[in-house]
């Protein structure tokens, strides 16, 4: 890990894996049904999983295209469940190519991984 990572994680680690107001909204939403809740929060792992596959690729091949279209499709989804800082890493990924910075998106790629793994394994214990 290098020294722009390291400081990269540090800034997000400053933000919330998940937003409590919005499972709060998506509690209100299901009727206070956990079932329901379970199953939005479950609907965005295969599509999720896609998407980190594809960020996966985009790095090994640096491919900022690819890298750009997953991280804004990984932005979506992950603050509809709110995910707020998988979105977050998401957006700054999309915006560093956009600013076309792509060895600094590059490095977003890792901590969008490793934000990722972190979401399931909180999720999972859900």
């Amino acid at each position: 890990m290098n020294y722009q990572t390291e400081q990269f994680l540090k800034k997000y680690d400053a933000v919330k894996l998940l937003d409590e107001e919005t499972l709060n909204m998506l509690n209100e939403y299901a009727s206070g049904s956990p079932e329901i809740v379970q199953d939005i929060l479950d609907s965005f792992e295969p599509e999720a999983v896609k998407l980190m596959d594809e960020i996966r690729i985009a790095r090994e091949n640096e491919d900022a295209q690819l890298l750009k279209t997953a991280a804004h499709s990984l932005a979506g989804i992950s603050g509809s469940i709110g995910a707020t800082r998988l979105r977050q890493v998401a957006s700054d990924t999309e915006n560093a190519i956009k600013a076309e910075n792509i060895k600094e998106a590059l490095d977003l790629s890792e901590i969008l991984i490793k934000t990722y793994d972190e979401l399931i394994a909180l999720l999972k214990k859900m």
